[in-house]
């Protein structure tokens, strides 16, 4: 299914991840003890009074759903543990600053590439400056360039991007040689495509390229953290980091920031424990060995119709398993700061977000067939499609949940249920197995 060019086979170097299997049985036996005992639980509040087949089916979509909120929830424990003693999550040493490799860093070239597309050209502006200022202050600029990849196919927002782009390169006068914009009149293959021109036209200049979204924002001690991280370990095919919201004034946008900013940290060290070098990527705010992603992540057409066939819409999850595929390592850096992004202001944006996503999460499910992709890149495939599917599962436990219970209050006042019965059946109610539930 996929054009995966194997790399050579090397001895591990780099960050040392002690007891990899013994994390992921101990990740798993959790999930699956607690995912059990809620499920018991639930059977035994639904068996109390006999099992309909409708209670059946509430209790096989109420198991898909906990074992879900488990698997979140046993991620979160760990991370904040190991947060709260300030462990780190792949060496399970305690943490330590990042050191910059300065001379290291010379001897390396590194892009920072933001693709665009139809966005507000202030604000693409705006990010893509800040970024590069604060790159500029470490004293470090002469080892990285910037380029802006723009996609736009609005006349008007593409005039407005060039002349902006001439304002900017004005503003900055011999920094500019740093600074590249390139638009493509076809965006085909959108996202994907994007960096796949850049990386057959300036793939060969760099070692390594830092992907930003059109809503980013990076520090340059982030920039050179994640650098440094690269070459500390040349195993490593992608680091990804953290995005944190900012710049919100909405009180939706509030609200997600907020959780942000108290949850994803945890969240993320949690993941990080467990996963060892087999993360995620999230499509951006993470570095990527350029080498090793033109060799292994080419992203073929599949076969069929949607939602499972055609273009790969989520393309990072599946570059990532690419990577897992060719035997690089993929690692979350939950200790890097400086790694921003921005989230939808209302919950109108915020819907029409994730429907761009939604297909490609459900388009995983397709893939996990591949015998190319390995055990745990199927398991990412699985959570992400289950993100989507479990508000599906809700509304049907909440359609089938309400069916019930009218069905219990209309015959709540029926206690001989056959001809000949000497005492009365009465409805038990487990109210201290249901507080023990939730």
């Amino acid at each position: 299914m996929f054009g995966i060019q194997m790399t050579s086979s090397k001895q591990k170097k780099g960050t040392t991840m002690p007891f990899k299997t013994a994390r992921v049985w101990l990740f798993a036996i959790a999930a699956i003890f607690i995912s059990g005992y809620g499920i018991s639980i639930m059977f035994d509040i639904l068996n109390s009074n006999g099992m309909t087949l409708l209670e059946y089916a509430l209790l096989v979509l109420f198991s898909i759903t906990f074992a879900w909120i488990v698997t979140a929830f046993c991620s979160g424990t760990i991370g904040f543990v190991l947060q709260l003693f300030r462990i780190d999550p792949l060496t399970l040493k305690r943490i330590k600053p990042i050191a910059i490799h300065a001379q290291a860093i010379a001897k390396q070239k590194t892009a920072v590439v933001m693709p665009i597309y139809n966005e507000d050209t202030h604000r693409v502006i705006a990010g893509f400056e800040v970024s590069l200022a604060s790159l500029k202050e470490t004293g470090q600029l002469e080892h990285f360039d910037f380029y802006l990849l723009s996609d736009t196919q609005d006349p008007q927002i593409a005039e407005n991007e060039l002349n902006a782009w001439h304002a900017l390169c004005e503003r900055l006068g011999d920094t500019a040689k740093h600074i590249f914009y390139r638009r493509r009149e076809d965006n085909k293959h959108r996202k994907v495509g994007n960096l796949t021109d850049f990386c057959e036209r300036w793939g060969s200049k760099y070692d390594h390229m830092i992907v930003l979204d059109a809503d980013s924002i990076m520090t340059g001690k982030c920039m050179l953290e994640l650098t440094t991280s690269m070459l500390n370990n040349p195993q490593a095919g992608l680091i990804q980091t953290i995005p944190i919201p900012v710049r919100q004034d909405t009180f939706f946008g509030r609200f997600l920031q907020f959780a942000s900013v108290l949850y994803s940290p945890m969240l993320a060290t949690g993941s990080a424990f467990w996963q060892t070098d087999q993360a995620n990527y999230w499509g951006h705010n993470a570095i990527i060995r350029v080498d090793a992603f033109i060799k292994c992540c080419g992203l073929p057409t599949l076969k069929g119709n949607a939602p499972f066939g055609g273009e790969i819409l989520s393309h990072d999850f599946v570059e990532a398993s690419l990577l897992h595929s060719a035997d690089w390592d993929v690692l979350l850096l939950s200790e890097i700061e400086g790694s921003y992004e921005e989230v939808p202001s209302n919950i109108l944006d915020y819907a029409i977000r994730d429907r761009r996503w939604v297909q490609g999460n459900i388009q995983h499910l397709g893939l996990l067939s591949s015998n190319k992709l390995k055990l745990m890149s199927k398991f990412h495939f699985l959570l992400g499609a289950t993100a989507y599917i479990s508000s599906l599962i809700w509304l049907s436990m909440l359609a089938l949940s309400t069916i019930d219970a009218v069905t219990r209050a209309l015959n709540s006042d029926v206690y001989f249920n056959r001809a000949y019965q000497l005492f009365p059946t009465w409805q038990i109610a487990k109210t201290d197995l249901i507080d023990s539930l939730l």
